[in-house]
């Protein structure tokens, strides 16, 4: 009987006791990027990452910086989906910077690290063109930029 009693308060004891505290949901994604619709756009960025397996996978969006100002940036997307943004930058040769951003599986939003961001470059714009400035990232996670130029279309 003893054992009994000794038994039942062990179980009374454990059952109301503290409960295990719960992890924190994990923070949502910002809101997307709204694509705005730019009137004649002069200026193109497109962001293609490989990513090698699945579990690699997630989030990314990359802002984009014409002579030292944000123009833009790309929306919010799976790192495999290409992503295209249209701006309306000055004529000239301009100095352009990309910064990718990643969200890792747990955590925040985190900037890629220096070394792994593409280098500044300038990029010549011309009335009558759209400037095509495409950001790779290879499977080992290097990036490498190109630029092409299109006619702008005609209205």
């Amino acid at each position: 009987m003893r054992r009994f009693a000794l038994l039942a308060v062990l179980i009374a004891a454990a059952c109301g006791g503290p409960r295990q505290a719960r992890f924190p949901e994990p923070l949502p994604p910002p809101p997307p990027v709204a694509v705005v619709e730019v009137k004649d756009p002069n200026f193109e960025v497109v962001v293609i990452e490989a990513v090698p397996n699945a579990d690699d996978e997630g989030v990314s969006f990359t802002k984009i910086f014409v002579d030292g100002k944000e123009a833009g940036k790309t929306a919010v997307g799976p790192r495999s989906q290409e992503k295209h943004v249209r701006l309306k930058a000055p004529a000239g040769n301009q100095p352009v910077r990309l910064e990718h951003w990643l969200l890792p599986p747990i955590g925040e939003w985190t900037v890629l690290s220096e070394d792994r961001q593409p280098r500044e470059r300038f990029v010549r714009i011309e009335d009558g063109t759209i400037s095509r400035l495409t950001l790779r990232y290879a499977p080992d996670g290097t990036a490498s930029l190109a630029l092409s130029r299109d006619a702008a279309p005609t209205p």
